[in-house]
């Protein structure tokens, strides 16, 4: 078996940002009047922005793109920090694989510029070597092809690929790709992350279940 390489997911991964964006949505959608339970809301953590147009449009009956843009213009009067909101662990975890010599990636359902705001912010970026956005493809998460284009970049085959996600849009979108996925347990958003091969209740164990498949 080939050398491994591990593939992180962003929100709900490395940063604790899903919460913040559900709550924003909600408040828009109430100024909105537009009274959408909080359990449908939440389907929506994972999805792309052309994905969650189209759900907007379907729970609220009106244009999903207009409703969408509005929220993003929305979301610019909010003062947020990315710092604030890494999970705890995560910097500890991606300092042992650098220094492990771990091929590392980047491959989220966010946009570009929100990856690369995140990166800067964090100064997350020295650790990842590929670092894919949603927006370059067609269809993100739950569609594999994001992750078949990450392990593609990466030089490596699937088999060797550990994903590390917590929706479960992105936990299929990494079986589908042929990869070991390892959820991170969020109870929040009612996450069934069934199809996970392993879910691991917070970061510290992710790093036990990844230090002992690498040395697989």
């Amino acid at each position: 078996m080939g050398k491994k390489a591990v593939i992180f997911d962003m929100d709900g991964v490395l940063v604790d940002t899903e919460i913040v964006y559900m709550q924003w949505l909600e408040e828009y959608l109430r100024k909105k009047d537009k009274d959408i339970p909080k359990e449908k809301i939440y389907k929506m953590v994972g999805l792309s922005g052309k994905l969650a147009q189209s759900y907007l449009e379907k729970i609220c009956g009106e244009d999903g793109e207009k409703l969408w843009t509005g929220y993003l213009e929305a979301c610019e009067s909010y003062p947020f920090s990315y710092k604030e909101v890494v999970i705890p662990g995560i910097e500890e975890l991606l300092e042992y694989l650098k220094r492990a010599g771990i091929s590392m990636a980047l491959a989220s359902s966010s946009d570009m510029k929100d990856i690369q705001e995140m990166l800067d912010e964090t100064g997350f970026d020295k650790y990842f070597h590929i670092i894919t956005s949603g927006e370059m493809f067609k269809e993100s998460k739950p569609n594999p092809e994001i992750y078949l284009y990450t392990i593609e970049q990466l030089g490596k085959k699937s088999e060797n690929c550990i994903v590390i996600e917590d929706s479960d849009y992105g936990i299929l979108a990494g079986k589908e790709a042929g990869t070991y996925v390892i959820a991170r347990e969020d109870k929040r958003f009612g996450f069934s992350q069934k199809q996970a091969d392993i879910i691991a209740k917070n970061t510290y164990d992710i790093g036990r279940i990844l230090k002992k498949l690498l040395k697989k």
